[in-house]
């Protein structure tokens, strides 16, 4: 565990989110960026007990991909809510079967918070994509994990070989295959290990994550495919 001010998931608990077996819940301290919401009256919900609070932060990828597994295989609005709940829950340390009796519009205030901060980093469609030579990203809150302190990423463009892993990983068509395959592609060409890949504030995971499929928008358009 870090014994940094923000406690971090262990490798273990990260790394249980790619194999099919599940994870459990975890809680992270998120920092500055936080958002409490007071529940007045107190939320109390029998056998999960009772709630003044909630208290959020942003996510990290291991929280994102939680949400994009509770999606399953099909995008609806029925799957997309389900996952936002538990992306709520999971952030907030507050259970599900409590987060469901809140007022909506306190879990609408919630989501729009916690996802918030991946759809602000993300490249906008009509965005031109970075492609230099290479980019970095430093992480003020060291990232632990195998053993290691992450402190700084630098990406560069990805090779053919580290593009068709993340085509691997993207085949099955679904939310989570989707970013399972960022996920897969930010290692490749950083040399991370995914613990500290799922550990990655979400932010900075989008921001990695566009930089390097930004070179697979670019370039001149020909008469083939």
């Amino acid at each position: 565990m870090s014994h940094h001010r923000h406690s971090q998931p262990t490798d273990e608990e990260v790394l249980a989110i790619v194999i099919p077996a599940g994870a459990e819940d975890e809680q992270e301290d998120g920092g500055d960026n936080t958002l409490v919401i007071d529940l007045d009256p107190p939320l109390e919900v029998k056998k999960a007990g009772t709630f003044d609070e909630l208290r959020l932060h942003e996510p990290n990828v291991y929280h994102v991909l939680c949400a994009a597994q509770a999606m399953g295989r099909q995008l609806t609005p029925e799957s997309v809510y389900n996952s936002q709940i538990g992306l709520v829950a999971r952030i907030s340390g507050v259970p599900e079967r409590a987060i469901i009796e809140l007022r909506s519009t306190i879990l609408d205030r919630a989501v729009m918070f916690v996802t918030g901060f991946e759809e602000d980093a993300r490249r906008k469609p009509d965005e031109e994509p970075d492609t230099a030579p290479s980019f970095s990203l430093i992480f003020p809150d060291p990232i632990e994990a195998t053993g290691r302190t992450f402190s700084d990423m630098t990406l560069r463009e990805p090779t053919v070989r580290e593009r068709r892993i993340m085509k691997a990983a993207e085949a099955k068509g679904t939310p989570e295959a989707f970013l399972q395959a960022e996920i897969a592609l930010v290692e490749a060409v950083s040399e991370w290990p995914k613990a500290a890949v799922l550990k990655m504030p979400i932010s900075r995971f989008a921001k990695a994550a566009d930089y390097l499929t930004g070179f697979f928008l670019s370039g001149p358009t020909t008469g083939n495919v």
